[in-house]
């Protein structure tokens, strides 16, 4: 009897057990959600940002040009100090991969301060809107910057080309970070101090300055 009532309860249990199979509820797993992140506000047109950058100056060079005769010299030299920049830009964005657009700043550097004004194009790689929250570019900057200094005359040059990566640094909060090489051209004052044999209104002298950019930009709008 015994037996027979064990089997019973066996049996009851296995159909209630392939029951609740039936109706049984998984447990939810939970999945990664991907998501678009706008890396670009392709809403508006106009584009403004600033930043700023640490310069690392790699070597300086000297080229002297004496008058009718023609005669040239050059001659390089380390400059000790580096300097640095903040600058503030607007563009156009003309696709979700191009801007163009001016910066104009002020630039601190061992051989006279300057503020610069140029035309930078940045090149954006992959789209606005993407899986990712970064993507890759690359930056071109070229036009004169205007020196503030006793030692040179006021226009001088600028020339940078580099690259860097877009972060999404927030929900909306974008930055730059960037890494390249600018050259700046300095005219310089000759000394008129004595006497010479060619008067400094005929030397031309300028100086040409290599450095190491690192710097970040923020986009505002």
């Amino acid at each position: 009897m015994k037996r027979v009532l064990i089997l019973m309860v066996l049996v009851l249990l296995a159909v209630g057990d392939a029951a609740a199979q039936k109706y049984y509820i998984p447990r939810f797993k939970k999945t990664k959600i991907e998501r678009d992140y706008e890396l670009e506000n392709m809403k508006h047109k106009v584009a403004i940002n600033m930043g700023g950058s640490y310069n690392i100056c790699m070597g300086m060079q000297n080229v002297i040009k004496y008058g009718e005769r023609g005669d040239k010299t050059s001659y390089n030299e380390s400059m000790s100090v580096s300097g640095g920049s903040f600058y503030l830009g607007a563009g156009y964005r003309f696709t979700e991969n191009f801007i163009a657009g001016l910066e104009a700043g002020f630039q601190l550097q061992d051989n006279d301060n300057s503020i610069p004004l140029y035309l930078s194009m940045k090149y954006y790689y992959g789209k606005a809107v993407q899986k990712k929250r970064y993507r890759w570019f690359n930056y071109l900057n070229a036009g004169p910057q205007f020196y503030i200094g006793s030692s040179s005359k006021t226009v001088g040059g600028l020339l940078a080309a580099g690259g860097g990566l877009r972060v999404l640094a927030g929900r909306t909060m974008k930055m730059d970070f960037y890494m390249g090489y600018q050259l700046n051209m300095r005219n310089c004052l000759p000394s008129d101090f004595g006497q010479h044999d060619i008067p400094a209104s005929d030397i031309k002298y300028r100086q040409f300055s290599h450095l190491i950019q690192v710097g970040v930009n923020i986009p505002l709008w």
